[in-house]
């Protein structure tokens, strides 16, 4: 496992990209007057939306709309989300950060970390939400979360710091545990590498082992998950990283977990609503309606590179305690106290 490996976003050419629009039954000409029929349109302005699961799967979506709404704006009154998802493929992406730029959109909000790279490499000007990133400064994306500079800002989960006190809870959890499998979307790979080694060093000073699972393409997770029962030594419990790929697998990577009998950790809740033991981080559903916050203070004006990249300020641990009997588990009530929400 080499976790220092980078993602590659290709940005297309002019060229590859009329020959992707003379595919959809549009010209060079026919795509300059769609164009500029739609900016005749720019009374409502049009906010881009840039995701890499597939559509239905992507929680924060769902919750950066009902942001939108909170603030007063109606998608298709007065003002058009764009959105464009790769369905699981990242290759796509800058494609279709491409293709929303050509909309004359007012921002794009970009749900991860590749998202955000395509991007950000596709232009400089249009001013870019980070919805969901790991750590923005290590990664390049900005250059200080008080003054992010530039046309990038957003939010951060902090998800570096926190793998250590996860893999603590998951030892405190299950006391008997020696090895962990921790499974991660290569893809995500710089805006991971950080939290990687803080979890190497964790397990360390637990006193556990980390075997690496890696998941290089959106269509390899069965082909991961398969390793992990394969493993020697076999691993005792599971840890997740999220990301888009195991975000839009959640439920057949739970239940992988599940019917091997290995207690689980996760990132995020979505998770354990699926059948996960347990997850400790910020809310995806409150980072995608803070998302919306953004982009109203840029579509009255502001410059995205003067609005500070935002920090969670609350962080919960959920528990299945259903998942947690069928496991066999008794978790200690030390633990089951500090839970936020217990799902029986």
């Amino acid at each position: 496992m080499n976790p220092s490996q980078c993602l590659t976003v290709r940005r297309p050419n002019r060229r590859q990209f009329l020959r992707r629009m003379g595919g959809l039954g549009l010209s060079a000409t026919g795509l300059a007057l769609v164009s500029n029929s739609r900016l005749a349109k720019a009374a409502i302005p049009r906010v881009g939306f840039l995701s890499v699961p597939p559509s239905g799967s992507s929680p924060v979506f769902e919750a950066f709309q009902a942001g939108l709404r909170d603030l007063g704006y109606a998608n298709g009154q007065n003002v058009n989300i764009e959105w464009r998802g790769a369905e699981g493929k990242d290759e796509q992406l800058p494609i279709l950060a491409a293709e929303l730029t050509s909309l004359g959109v007012e921002a794009i909000v970009a749900e991860t970390y590749p998202a955000i790279v395509a991007a950000k490499q596709w232009t400089s000007t249009v001013p870019i939400i980070m919805a969901v990133s790991s750590d923005p400064i290590a990664t390049g994306l900005v250059a200080s979360l008080s003054r992010p500079g530039g046309n990038v800002t957003g939010l951060t989960t902090l998800s570096t710091d926190l793998n250590g006190k996860r893999l603590q809870m998951l030892k405190e959890a299950v006391p008997g545990i020696s090895c962990v499998a921790l499974v991660w979307a290569s893809s995500a790979a710089p805006d991971k590498e950080p939290g990687l080694r803080e979890a190497e060093r964790a397990a360390h000073a637990l006193g556990l082992q980390i075997q690496y699972f890696e998941i290089r393409k959106s269509e390899d997770w069965e082909a991961a998950v398969t390793a992990v029962s394969k493993a020697r030594p076999k691993p005792d419990a599971v840890f997740q990283l999220c990301d888009p790929v195991t975000l839009s697998r959640r439920k057949a990577l739970v239940n992988f977990a599940l019917k091997s009998q290995l207690p689980s950790m996760y990132e995020m809740k979505e998770y354990v609503v699926e059948g996960g033991l347990m997850a400790y981080g910020p809310s995806l559903a409150a980072m995608g309606r803070r998302s919306a916050y953004f982009v109203e203070k840029i579509l009255k004006g502001a410059k995205p590179g003067d609005l500070p990249v935002e920090q969670p300020t609350k962080f919960e641990l959920v528990i299945n305690l259903k998942t947690a009997q069928a496991l066999g588990l008794t978790l200690p009530p030390t633990l089951l106290a500090r839970a936020d929400d217990v799902i029986d």
